[in-house]
């Protein structure tokens, strides 16, 4: 067995591109993947600042006082940058594709407010930034909600000054100030976003939560890659040479699975490494565990080899096997998330059982070594059942080979 796994991997070395390529191919997918969440990792927002001008044709106070606020405020900061300027001026810039929107406050937009009138602010979106000029609408959409409450609150504020026989005078300067406040109290919140911490994470930070889903999800991927290794047609005729000098079709089985885990375990230390420089944690009971899973990929991705015997539909199911296994595992999911008829099917998941083992492991503490005895139950399983199917397939008529009692 030992022979033949060396004699396999002398092959890849002969033809060492796809090899490479399985090598680089998680690296290559986890730059493109920090690229695209590079705002988030490091400065915790989704989306670049963007420009947006404000045209103020009211010019009060009060809407002066707004400006001031929107432009003091560290939460907008995040994602708008104000610029004051003109209609015209901001057209423009609309139109030059310098900013991603504009806001209209017009004449008689304080008067409105004190009045109960309902003056609508213009708010004009670039259509070529069409995700930042909805975020611009919705934000707009939540003050517009904030100053209707902040007028309910000012009329019932109303009704009790007209009860305490005011002079116009004075009712004149309560109701300014009323407006006022109840206006800046209720669009001074400085929040855009609600941060929570899912407990469907288990307490997880959710970069911890999927950088090991990551992981685990890229070594299923790399088994893939391993199984079209050992499918090549180098592979096959070494084996039918073999096969005529009395070489066991288990043996060939096995040396697929160990050919597999030595590359599954190159492509983990480098993975592993990644993991431990972005969150600077990692044991030797994980370290085991992520062994017990390698080899359970390798015996999967080698049964699901010995079932088909075209290229084509080793892929397929191959496919198939492994966009399961992320689906229910939780590890792209919580599984709280999941219907119940999938969270009963994760037991038999190795990629539950890798995710929830190390999430146990490194981040809560409870080094146990279940998961370990479970991935190695079900690489057991694995190799009887693929020892009987290939004893199947030597009894069938149609598999070209004797009947084991002749």
């Amino acid at each position: 067995m030992l022979l033949i796994a060396h004699l396999t991997v002398k092959c890849w070395l002969k033809q060492p591109f796809p090899l490479i390529a399985m090598m680089l191919f998680p690296i290559l997918l986890l730059g493109i993947t920090y690229l695209g969440l590079k705002p988030l990792l490091e400065e915790k927002q989704w989306v670049e600042p963007f420009a947006v001008a404000i045209v103020d044709e009211d010019n009060t106070f009060e809407t002066k006082l707004l400006m001031k606020q929107y432009e003091n405020s560290e939460e907008l900061k995040n994602v708008l940058t104000f610029e004051k300027t003109d209609a015209e001026t901001a057209s423009e810039k609309l139109a030059n594709n310098d900013i991603a929107g504009m806001v209209i406050v017009p004449d008689g937009f304080t008067k409105g407010i004190r009045k109960g009138k309902n003056i609508p602010v213009t708010v004009i979106g670039n259509p070529e930034r069409p995700f930042q000029a909805n975020l611009l609408q919705q934000v707009m959409v939540s003050n517009a909600n904030l100053i209707s409450s902040a007028q309910s609150g000012a009329n019932a504020a109303f009704h009790y000054l007209r009860k305490m026989d005011l002079s116009s005078d004075e009712f004149r300067a309560y109701r300014d100030t009323v407006i006022t406040d109840f206006t800046l109290q209720a669009l001074n919140r400085n929040k855009i976003y609600e941060t929570e911490t899912l407990s469907a994470l288990g307490g997880v930070t959710t970069i911890d939560y999927y950088s090991l889903s990551g992981v685990l999800i890229l070594l299923l991927v790399g088994g893939l890659f391993g199984m079209s290794l050992t499918a090549r047609s180098e592979q096959t005729a070494l084996r039918e040479r073999l096969s005529l000098q009395g070489v066991r079709s288990g043996i060939f089985f096995f040396s697929n699975v160990l050919s597999v885990f030595l590359l599954l375990v190159i492509q983990s230390a480098v993975l592993v490494s990644l993991f431990y420089v972005l969150t600077k944690t990692w044991s030797i009971t994980a370290t085991i565990l992520v062994l017990a899973y390698c080899l359970s990929i390798a015996s999967l991705f080698a049964l699901c080899q010995e079932l088909f015997v075209r290229n084509g539909a080793k892929w397929g199911a191959g496919i198939i096997l492994a966009m399961g296994l992320v689906a229910t595992s939780g590890s792209v999911l919580p599984l709280s998330y999941l219907p119940e008829t999938w969270r009963s099917g994760s037991m038999l998941n190795i990629v539950h059982h890798a995710h929830s083992g190390l999430l146990d492991t490194l981040f809560a503490g409870n080094e146990t070594w279940m998961p370990v005895l479970l991935l190695l139950s079900f690489s057991i399983i694995i190799w009887a059942v693929s020892l009987l199917l290939i004893t199947i397939k030597k009894r069938l008529p149609w598999s070209g080979q004797l009947p084991l009692h002749v």
